[in-house]
This record gives structure tokens, C-alpha cells and sequence, in this order.
């Protein structure tokens, strides 16, 4: 635990070039003279630390410090690269592809009996029709952010209304297996999320834009904040099990008498539509508010097909 927590304050030096001794110690819940001495031992390690004074003053790393070659092993170095190149294989990216071919100078230069792979890591959340124009898509909308061209789509969202937007993409989000586009919407004025797997057709424009500032809080951060969710609890029909610990986690379920799964999920009609998905497999017994729903869904379909 010692040694875990000096990688820790010695990676916060690292990216943040000055930190304060009270920070550390709230933050990995130790006291001010422990973050002393785990910086002393830190320093006879040979990482060059200073304190500045002042206000603004903490512990200081060398600007030209960095990390030897050799910090990282060949299999630390292997995990690395390979997702790294399973990401790239998706989302092609000239800055990843750098940071590969760096990665692999170094690891050369340190174990020259490497022989790297292909990635382990696979990341493939098209649709099954479409994997090829799921893959042009995401690659066009990284070359508008790469060179900041405005992009026109034709979107078709879940209430199946169809609209032509004019956006200026500023990140590429993956959430919950799904991929979407941070952009500026010129006709709402104002940033939005942007689901690709609802562009019907997207055109690259010669037409360049200027990158907005970045709301503090983004639209992506707060989807499963305590605030949007409540506590679900099911009960858990066992030959359905496995496929419920695939969706909420195998420390979410408990298998007793019963099989019960318990989490904190957004209620929403996505949420009622997963539960529906399992059939009479997956019970809600609390919030009562989120079965009565259910009911009520399940009674409209029945009257729909009636």
C-alpha cells in the first residue's frame, strides 16, 4: 500500500507540476507529515522534487524530469499498445498512431526480443448491417475535429423526427458501448450529444469554425450521478442470471434462496425497455413507482396487439 501510494503522489507531480502537501493528504487520507516522508523517499528514488514557498507554493518536479524507459515492463508496455491499437483500429487517429510507433521505439530499445501483436482490445459498437459506414463516419468526424471543418448531418432521432444540422464536432464520446459526437448545433445554439448510430448521411464542409469553450459540466458527466438515479432492486429468474451480471455487474447480484440484484440506474424508458427485454426472467420489487410503469407499458403493448 506504501509503495502504491508514493506511484500516486509521484504520478499527481507528474501531471500537475505542483502540489500541495494538505492535497495529498485528504485526497489518499494521510496525514501531512506521512506525505512528507513518502516525498523524501520519493527523492532518494532519484525524482528530482523541490518546494516552492508561497501561497501557491507545494512540492515541484523538474520541468525536464521524465519517467526512464525502463519504468514501465515489456508486459506494462504490451498492455499499453495494444489497446491503444484496438482504439485505433475504430477511431483512426494520427496522434494515436504516433504515440504507438513511439511506444514501440522505446520497448525495442529496452527488450529488443519484443514481438508486439495485434491488440487484445477490441472496440466494435456498430450495428451488425453497417460496421464499414459506422467506421467511415467516426473516421470523417475525427478528420472535422483534427481540422476544425464544420459538418452537415442528416439525424434521425428517437422520435423518429428527421432534421439537417449544421455542427462544429469538438469530441468523439464512447458511453455505455455507444459512440456519439460532442458537437455545436448551429440550429439549436448550443452544444449537444449526438448519437452516430442516428446519422443517416454526413458531409465533410470546406467551411472552418473556431473551437468553442467547453461547458464545465458536460451533458455525458452526470448520466449516472446519485442525483439521476435511484436504487433498483430485482429478483432473478436463474436461467437469466448470467445475462443480468453482464448488465449490472456480478457484485450486483447475490445468489441465496432467491437471486436478487440490486443498482443504481436512471429510470427512464431505456431503463424499462432493458428490464422488458429479459420477459419473465427479471421481477422489479422496489421502487414501486418504476413497477407501476412497467404495467402500464405492458398493458399498452397488449393492447396493441389486440
Amino acid at each position: 500500500m506504501k509503495y502504491e501510494l508514493m506511484l500516486r503522489i509521484l504520478f499527481e507531480l507528474l501531471s500537475k507540476r505542483t502540489v500541495q502537501a494538505t492535497y495529498l493528504a485528504q485526497k489518499y487520507e494521510i496525514s501531512v507529515r506521512t506525505v512528507y516522508r513518502y516525498i523524501e523517499c520519493i527523492e532518494y528514488a532519484g525524482v528530482p522534487i523541490y518546494t516552492k514557498r508561497g501561497n501557491t507554493g507545494g512540492f515541484c518536479i523538474m520541468e525536464n524530469y521524465r519517467l526512464p524507459a525502463g519504468f514501465l515492463t515489456k508486459t506494462e508496455y504490451t498492455e499499453v499498445i495494444s489497446a491503444l491499437k484496438g482504439l485505433n483500429e475504430h477511431v483512426e487517429n494520427k496522434t494515436i498512431t504516433t504515440v504507438i510507433n513511439k511506444l514501440l521505439s522505446l520497448i525495442k530499445k529496452e527488450y529488443y526480443d519484443v514481438d508486439i501483436k495485434s491488440g487484445h482490445l477490441i472496440i466494435d459498437s456498430s450495428s451488425w448491417a453497417d460496421a464499414n459506414e459506422y467506421k467511415d463516419k467516426l473516421t470523417l468526424i475525427e478528420n472535422s475535429i483534427e481540422n476544425n471543418l464544420m459538418i452537415e448531418i442528416n439525424y434521425l432521432d428517437r422520435n423518429g423526427e428527421k432534421s439537417v444540422r449544421l455542427i462544429e464536432p469538438h469530441n468523439i464520446v464512447l458511453k455505455q458501448g455507444l459512440w456519439y459526437v460532442f458537437a455545436y448545433c448551429n440550429l439549436r445554439n448550443e452544444f449537444r450529444l449526438f448519437k452516430i448510430g442516428r446519422i443517416e448521411k454526413l458531409t465533410l464542409l470546406k467551411e472552418t469554425f473556431e473551437k468553442r469553450p467547453i461547458p464545465e459540466i458536460l451533458p455525458f458527466e452526470n448520466w449516472y450521478l446519485a442525483d439521476n438515479t435511484e436504487l433498483v432492486e430485482f429478483e432473478v429468474d436463474e436461467k437469466i442470471a448470467p445475462d443480468v451480471e453482464e448488465w449490472l455487474g456480478v457484485n450486483n447480484v447475490k445468489k441465496g434462496d432467491k437471486i436478487t440484484a440490486k443498482a443504481n440506474l436512471p429510470i427512464d424508458d431505456i431503463l424499462i425497455g432493458k428490464i422488458l427485454s429479459f420477459g419473465d426472467g427479471l421481477r422489479v420489487v422496489s421502487p414501486k413507482h418504476l413497477k407501476d410503469d412497467i404495467k402500464k407499458k405492458i398493458q399498452n403493448i397488449i393492447k396493441y396487439y389486440k
